[in-house]
């Protein structure tokens, strides 16, 4: 026969398993994850998305692993009305080296040209019926392009930031020259503009 203390001891060793394994169950015991700093990929004298081939070839150490995760969302916001968030995935579970971003980047801004030229009511300008400024027209497509053509676009680099969610994001820095718009300097602009 048991004894009365041994039976009541292991009933109240099952019921603190019992209260340990459900605590366990119900709440986080390890931190939540937290955001990796933000990381910038450079790409020094830019590259223009509308000359992928060219921006591929100029790159230094073009198989360096620069995201280390396989899927990431590209967010595309310049010049767009609607920024576009593209979801991408890297051709290797290692993640993406610095010629596939690049690439990637430059085939996402012609899709979304494309994209809005094939939506959009009203047509852009051609560039030699534009007049003083050359900027491109706002387009009513899709992502609401405005200002500035696929060629005139520089992208100089890419931040990358892995969120608390373990979501990865691509932000890009655009820039754009005014010798590219074939705008004029600001001294050659007629008097009131």
């Amino acid at each position: 026969m048991i004894h009365p203390d041994l039976l009541v001891g292991l009933v109240a060793l099952a019921a603190v398993i019992a209260g340990v394994w459900w605590w366990v169950a119900r709440f986080r015991v390890s931190p939540a994850p937290i955001a990796m700093m933000t990381t910038r990929i450079p790409f020094p004298g830019g590259l223009r998305p509308m000359e992928p081939a060219e921006a591929m070839a100029r790159l230094h150490q073009p198989h360096e692993i620069v995201i280390p995760f396989e899927h990431a969302t590209l967010i595309i916001d310049y010049p767009l009305s609607t920024p576009a968030s593209v979801e991408l995935s890297a051709p290797i579970t290692y993640g993406f080296t610095r010629v596939e971003l690049v690439k990637a980047i430059c085939e996402e801004y012609a899709n979304i040209y494309e994209a809005e030229e094939g939506s959009a009511h009203v047509k852009t300008v051609p560039p030699d019926e534009r007049g003083v400024l050359r900027g491109r027209n706002r387009t009513d497509g899709a992502y609401g392009i405005w200002g500035h053509d696929l060629e005139d676009l520089i992208v100089t680099a890419a931040r990358w930031t892995r969120r608390s969610n373990g979501s990865v994001v691509i932000e890009l820095h655009v820039e754009t020259s005014p010798q590219l718009t074939g705008g004029p300097k600001i001294d050659e602009l007629p008097s009131g503009t």
